[in-house]
């Protein structure tokens, strides 16, 4: 084939794409909450909730594993339902882990809803999703789905503007009574499973009233027009026999491959205390903040960030950013150089670029480094390869060997903590749908910037404007990353641990418009 009829075979296939449509004719059967309030969750928790009346009891899931286990929790113990909404779920150990123990949970009459953002998962194929959706009991939905499910990336082009809205929640609530909401997707990598990189994470294990209105938002996706039943694509939903086929692989595979995951599972804090009735929870009131589903159309942009900004705005005397993506805009950045002239201390916690899994968002966000500094912000960037040792125990939102930070939290006043999907970048605010929790508890916040304070030198750089020549201090000024080892301090005025290549790609990807897309 010519070079000619290449170009004319890919415009007939974009073009043939471009005309699919999504369905419009299906059977859409609207599903609401389910009345769990004679689960054994519920009366679980009933001593805890009825001494702690209006709140919420929450609990940090630092440890990769012991957020895997949470999640095992959840679908082990839930009576009535199971509500599962995320961006990403992979088909590697951890995901085919917990896929079965939410098909066991719909083998004991479990209602279970998934709804998945299509891009996210793309790696799956809809034969696996037409076998789950073929269970009585559980049902899957795509969010804002590609049309062409034969040719996705001709799909993709022919519909970017439609597609590039994508769906970024991630939680998962059995019985309305407990939930998982954080900054963690479905995959090795995001429970310190993985061989090489491990994503460092922060989710919170919530009960009580906060775990209600985290099924409510989850109504508001599973009902939208944009969650589309994977059986509206095909013509024949997928018969038992397949189902059947597809479960018995997936047995065979956990059966084989995962026992060492849950021997780890078993023997963490948050297992060994949840089954001894210890798990020390934290009270007090949590507020479900959530974008709607139809973010992209409304005038407001952001639901969730108008919530959370009217907090941030109030921070008195302390805030503490912990964002991977982190492109904060010239708004942003103005914000909170204002804060620090307010007399509030503002630290920023995220990646550095040997640490960044998106080069292109380290491009945006090196932009703001100087003014923030200027402004008096304080910067933190996570080391590629911390001092944590090889121990699993230590992986944690603060970091693992090889680690690359992706906890979005943020703690104002040491008074109330943000713990959710959302970073603080234009994608987040304008683009994706986000969620996360918002929790009044001294305590908590404590703890979290405790826990920060006392692992900054062994994960993060220290970020510095110095003079470039020392004889002239109040000269121009260059950048200076500070690694503390012990005794040793040792200073770089490059991005350490990177290339002269990746440097000038970083500086020429910043150099396009495309701030609004990170």
């Amino acid at each position: 084939m010519t070079g000619l009829h290449r170009i004319l075979a890919i415009t007939f296939w974009v073009f043939v794409t471009g005309c699919a449509s999504l369905p419009q004719n299906y059977e859409r059967e609207p599903s609401w909450k389910l009345d769990a309030s004679e689960s054994r969750l519920a009366a679980a928790f009933d001593a805890g909730i009825a001494a702690h009346p209006g709140q919420s009891g929450a609990y940090p899931l630092n440890q990769g594993i012991e957020a895997l286990a949470a999640r095992v929790v959840l679908a082990r113990t839930a009576e009535k339902s199971l509500d599962l909404q995320y961006y990403i779920w992979h088909s590697d150990e951890s995901g085919r882990l917990l896929l079965k123990e939410v098909l066991d949970a719909a083998d004991r009459g479990v209602r279970v809803r998934l709804l998945l953002d299509d891009l996210g998962v793309g790696q799956i194929n809809d034969d696996v999703y037409l076998a789950l959706d073929a269970h009585a009991n559980l049902s899957v939905r795509l969010f804002n789905p590609i049309a062409s499910r034969d040719a996705r990336t001709l799909g993709l082009m022919s519909d970017a503007w439609r597609l590039n809205y994508r769906m970024h929640n991630k939680s998962m609530t059995a019985d309305n009574m407990i939930t998982v909401v954080g900054g963690r997707n479905v995959g090795n990598e995001y429970f310190a499973l993985h061989e090489g990189i491990n994503f460092a994470d922060l989710d919170v294990f919530a009960v009580g009233p906060a775990a209600a209105a985290v099924t409510d938002s989850f109504d508001v996706f599973w009902n939208s027009p944009a969650a589309i039943p994977i059986s509206a694509f095909h013509n024949n939903s997928a018969s038992p026999d397949p189902y059947q086929v597809s479960r018995e692989q997936l047995d065979n595979f956990v059966r084989d491959h995962c026992g060492p995951y849950y021997e780890a599972m078993a023997a963490t804090p948050f297992s060994l205390q949840l089954r001894g009735d210890d798990l020390p929870l934290f009270w007090g009131k949590i507020s479900v903040l959530y974008d709607s589903p139809d973010k992209m159309s409304e005038d407001d942009s952001s639901v969730l960030l108008r919530q959370l900004g009217q907090v941030l705005g109030q921070a008195k005397t302390d805030l503490l950013i912990i964002s991977p993506y982190f492109v904060p805009g010239k708004e942003g950045t103005h914000k909170l150089v204002e804060a620090v002239q307010r007399g509030v201390r503002v630290r920023v916690a995220t990646n550095s670029l040997a640490s960044t899994d998106v080069g292109a968002v380290h491009a945006g966000y090196k932009k703001y480094r100087v003014k923030l500094l200027q402004g008096g912000v304080e910067l933190f960037e996570l080391m590629p390869e911390l001092g944590l040792g090889e121990d699993v125990s230590k992986l944690s939102f603060l970091g693992s060997s090889g680690a690359s930070l992706h906890a979005k939290t943020f703690t104002f006043d040491q008074q109330q903590t943000f713990i959710g999907s959302m970073n603080l970048d234009p994608r987040s605010v304008l683009i994706n749908t986000e969620i996360g929790l918002l929790i009044d508890s001294p305590a908590l916040a404590e703890y979290l910037e405790t826990r920060f304070d006392q692992n900054l030198h062994n994960a993060f750089y220290t970020v510095k404007l110095v003079p470039k020549n020392p004889a002239k201090p109040d000269g121009r000024k260059r950048l200076e990353w500070i690694e503390y080892r012990g005794n040793e301090t040792v200073r770089y005025d490059k991005e350490p641990h990177t290339t002269a290549w990746q440097r000038f790609m970083i500086n020429l990807i910043g150099l396009l418009p495309i701030d609004s897309q990170l």
